[in-house]
This record gives C-alpha cells, structure tokens and sequence, in this order.
C-alpha cells in the first residue's frame, strides 16, 4: 500500500512540475510578447501626439510662405520643410488609420478610436482633406491664391470642430487604450503568477504530508 501511495504522489509530483514547466514557457513567451505590444502601444501614444504637432507646423509654414510671396523673398527652403511635413504626416496617419483598423476588425463593441476616425470625430476625412489643401501650395503661381489656402489650412485646422480637436481626441483615446490595454494585461500576469505560486504550494504541501506520513 504504501509503495502504491509513493507511486501515486511521485506521479502527481512530476505531474506537477510538467505543469509548472508548461506554464513557465508559457508565461516567458507571453511576457515578451506583452512587452512588445506595450512598445507598440507607447509608439501610437507619441506619433499620435506628433500628428498635431506637424499639422500646427504646416499651417505656420503656409503663413511663411505668403509673407515670402509678398516681400518677394525665395521660398525654396520653406517648400522642402513644407513638403517634409507633409509627408511626415500623410505617413504617420497612415500608421494610425491601419491601427484603428485592426482594432476594429472582429471586435463588436463600440471604441473610441473607432469613433474619432471614421464617426463623429471625421478625423479621417478632415486628415484627407488637410493633406490635399495643403499640397496645393506647391502649384500655385500668385499670391491671392497663396493667402487663400493658407486661411483655409488655418481654418480646417483650428476652426469650430477642426482637425485640431479631432487630432486631440484622437490623441486622449490612444492614451486610453493603451491604459486599458496594460491593465488588462497585468492583470493577466498576476493570474498567471498566482497560479505559479499555487502549483509550488501544492508541490510543498505533498512534499511535508509525505515526510510527515513517513
């Protein structure tokens, strides 16, 4: 009998430990890939928040470039900044309009995101829109024409719910998700520690029942 309970808690022990063994791989490659996604997180925080910065840029630049056209002064270095940002920026939404995307994707319930960017908050649209006026700049021969879209940019930008709020918005609910998302898996960690810690008190509690039997 007690050569069949010995066998009993030696195959429970290595039950156990391979248990413990899966779960510590398991946990090590899921630690990882949380610290990545934490990363990728932190990333759509900052280059969201750098959105608005480049957008106030381009509108400043625009205003540059008509006091250039009107002191008659060479506006080629003004232009290659210009454009820069532009495309910094046409880049960078890029980025987040494909990342609220896979948010979206097989996910039912109502996100913020996903109301900032193609909702209520028309960041997409108003992004568009921007890109396309300011581009402008680089085809037009006169200064009225100049000033023109120089008001416009400055318009959609800071105007009644213009991209500035929406970029803003956009901005606070990128911080919120990934806010949540942390939580959410730290939450996860600590489930997966606790477990650990649970399996090596039992593996302990079967060690002293065992020595105290004996």
């Amino acid at each position: 009998m007690g050569i069949f309970q010995n066998k009993k808690f030696i195959v429970l022990e290595i039950l156990m430990s391979i248990i413990l063994g899966i779960g510590i791989v398991f946990y090590t490659q899921s630690n990882q890939e949380i610290i990545q996604k934490q990363d990728s997180a932190l990333y759509y925080v900052n280059i969201s928040g750098k959105q608005r910065v480049l957008a106030q840029r381009i509108v400043f630049l625009s205003q540059i470039i008509s006091t250039n056209y009107v002191l008659k002064r060479n506006n080629q270095d003004m232009l290659l900044e210009f454009s820069h940002c532009i495309n910094e920026l046409n880049s960078i939404h890029q980025i987040l309009q494909n990342f609220v995307v896979s948010t979206i994707v097989g996910n039912e319930e109502h996100s913020t995101l996903n109301d900032v960017y193609f909702g209520s908050g028309a960041l997409m649209l108003k992004m568009e829109k921007f890109l396309e006026d300011a581009n402008q700049m680089f085809y037009l021969t006169n200064f009225k024409d100049v000033l023109q879209v120089n008001q416009l940019l400055l318009q959609e930008l800071e105007g009644d719910n213009g991209l500035l709020v929406s970029l803003e918005l956009a901005t606070l609910s990128q911080q919120i998700y990934a806010q949540n998302f942390l939580k959410e898996q730290d939450k996860n960690t600590r489930l997966f520690l606790y477990l650990g810690l649970l399996i090596c008190a039992m593996q302990a509690f079967l060690l002293l029942w065992v020595a105290v039997r004996r």
